[in-house]
């Protein structure tokens, strides 16, 4: 992916600091597991049910729209 693609990410707020629990935007908690500060989709964890996922560090999962699995804050 080119680094331009991440520019709309540089002033987004940092929500993934650190591996721990955290909440997404439709209320549920997620483990994020390995945290990132790079500009990647990087953070990587599982939902309750096993499924895994990459966030980038702002808690975005997607390039460009919003989700209602985003990352919102710490649990």
């Amino acid at each position: 992916m080119s680094s331009a693609n991440f520019a709309p990410f540089v002033s987004l707020p940092v929500v993934i600091l650190e591996p721990g629990r955290y909440v997404t935007r439709c209320g549920e908690v997620v483990t994020v597991e390995q945290a990132s500060s790079r500009h990647k989709f990087a953070c990587v964890g599982a939902y309750g049910n096993g499924v895994r996922e990459r966030w980038h560090k702002s808690g975005r999962l997607y390039f460009g729209c919003e989700s209602a699995n985003d990352i919102l804050h710490a649990a």
